[in-house]
């Protein structure tokens, strides 16, 4: 929502004149700007001015690399850092002012006092016929509320939330994996829901023509990231990962969340592992974009909500190199309850499929690594492995600069699950369910602090003692351990309430 007044004072503020009218005079009353930092570096707008139009008119006129802007409760912020050269931020200030003047022709004939409603604008809602392969929103929209913690979305397209299969050179790809792949991907949605749009790409990597693989990451820039440049769609997709060796993988981005989630499936999933194994991974990958399309919703307003200090502060929260704390959920979590969730999901599909076989598969696993790194003088422990795995597993090791055996946070994750599932079988709709539908909540209540609150909440024991139970479980003997793993027939028989 934005008034034309508004528009007026940052036309002056990029330009950086020194003349005042009375009708800048008028607007300066409702934009208050620091006097010590320069306007060069600094700009402030009103809390109510749609940043993300001007950003969609600046991509226009080719100004990309924007800084994230800062919403505080009374204004946005953009600031330039040291990053920024001169000559950007002169060509910014220019296009600004191209923009501003475009959005005050558009305002001709409207009173000062009357406000456009950019959730209406077609720039922005791209995809209202819920096409696949094409993203919904071409910049991220404007909240509909926020509270001192969390910024609120109300998303056009829920309620007609689908799937898209989008099977790339199908020739290549054996007809019966096409049909196992949609019916897989159909029981799992029905089993745990659908709450984002998805669009699932399952490609032979190996095989398909270049020019496929390119078009695949230009997709993916074009709809989660909001490029619509298409110098810098090129740039994007040339520095995506290289193809050949990528792993299945799947999630719903935290900002790219209006344009739902992405699921990437390959065709050497299943050559390369077999049928069991690959129905396995894609149950891992569904459970990802499960985690993570859930935790953000607020299921009593029927809203989203992403975290304020996210998007005001990225790089020193969510984008952190260097966290000392989980922002979102600890890793173990994250992989452990995909890993949790994948053998039991997988067998329910097809009772051939011996989950058994996967749980025995990764105690070993987790076993070894704390053996080998008790061998070495290191002590493993799950909370190792809230943010800080890579760093166990590097010669960075505060313990005694050793590298630790890989994927803990998989395989003691996993088995982190089943131990609390085995304390109390009412867990398994808490672990694969309640934990993530209460996260948003209790984030929003607890900033920083949501998971740990919605742990202790559901399992009534303060996390850290938590951690003391399962690395002491983690020493005993492999019966003693095996002796909390279901059967088979028990694991197919679980149900949840969605």
């Amino acid at each position: 929502m934005k008034k034309f007044l508004i528009l007026s004072f940052l036309l002056i503020i990029n330009c950086n004149t020194g003349s005042e009218s009375s009708e800048d005079t008028e607007v300066s009353n409702e934009v208050q700007k620091s006097e010590e930092v320069s306007l060069s570096k600094t700009l402030e707008y009103p809390s109510d001015f749609d940043i993300y139009e001007l950003f969609e008119c600046l991509s226009d006129n080719n100004i990309g690399q924007i800084p994230e802007p800062k919403f505080l409760d009374n204004s946005i912020i953009i600031e330039f850092d040291d990053g920024y050269s001169a000559e950007y931020i002169e060509n910014f200030t220019n296009a600004s002012s191209s923009c501003v003047s475009e959005f005050k022709n558009s305002n001709d004939g409207n009173s000062e006092n009357d406000v456009i409603d950019s959730s209406s604008k077609s720039n922005i809602e791209i995809n209202i016929e819920n096409e696949c392969k094409k993203g919904f929103y071409s910049q991220r929209p404007n909240p509909v509320k926020e509270d001192d913690s969390f910024l609120y979305y109300e998303f056009y397209w829920q309620g007609s939330q689908k799937i898209c299969y989008n099977f790339y050179e199908p020739e290549i790809i054996d007809d019966e994996w096409e049909v196992r792949v949609k019916n897989l991907i159909d029981n799992l949605s029905g089993k745990l829901g659908i709450y984002t749009p998805i669009n699932l790409a399952l490609v032979d990597q190996l095989r398909a023509s270049s020019e496929t693989l390119n078009q695949i990451n230009i997709d993916d820039c074009k709809i989660y990231n909001f490029i619509s440049d298409e110098n810098e769609i090129q740039n994007c997709a040339q520095n995506a990962d290289d193809w050949g060796n990528r792993f299945a993988a799947a999630g719903v981005d935290w900002y790219g969340l209006p344009n739902g989630g992405n699921i990437a499936l390959f065709v050497d999933n299943w050559e390369n592992m077999g049928y069991e194994t690959a129905i396995k991974i894609f149950s891992h990958e569904y459970f990802h974009v499960h985690q993570n399309g859930l935790v953000y919703f607020f299921e009593k307003d029927g809203l989203f909500g992403t975290p304020k200090a996210w998007l005001n502060d990225p790089e020193s929260t969510i984008f952190n190199d260097n966290p000392d704390r989980s922002y979102l959920f600890p890793n173990w979590i994250e992989e452990g309850g995909a890993e949790f969730a994948a053998p039991i999901l997988a067998t329910q599909f097809d009772n051939s499929i011996d989950a058994q076989k996967y749980f025995i598969e990764s105690l070993d696993e987790a076993r070894n690594v704390v053996q080998v790194a008790a061998s070495n003088g290191d002590i493993v422990s799950l909370q190792d492995y809230e943010f800080a795995g890579g760093l166990y597993e590097s010669y960075d090791n505060p313990n005694n600069g050793i590298p630790r055996e890989f994927a803990y946070q998989y395989t003691g994750g996993q088995w982190a699950h089943l131990f609390l599932y085995s304390l109390d079988g009412s867990n398994y709709q808490k672990l694969m369910m309640t934990f993530y539908q209460n996260w948003s909540e209790n984030e929003s209540r607890n900033p920083g602090n949501g998971w740990k609150v919605t742990f202790e909440e559901l399992f009534d024991m303060p996390v850290e003692e938590f951690y003391i139970m399962f690395d002491n479980f983690m020493l005993k003997d492999r019966e003693e351990q095996l002796s909390i793993l279901p059967s088979n027939s028990e694991l197919q028989n679980l149900t949840l309430n969605k």
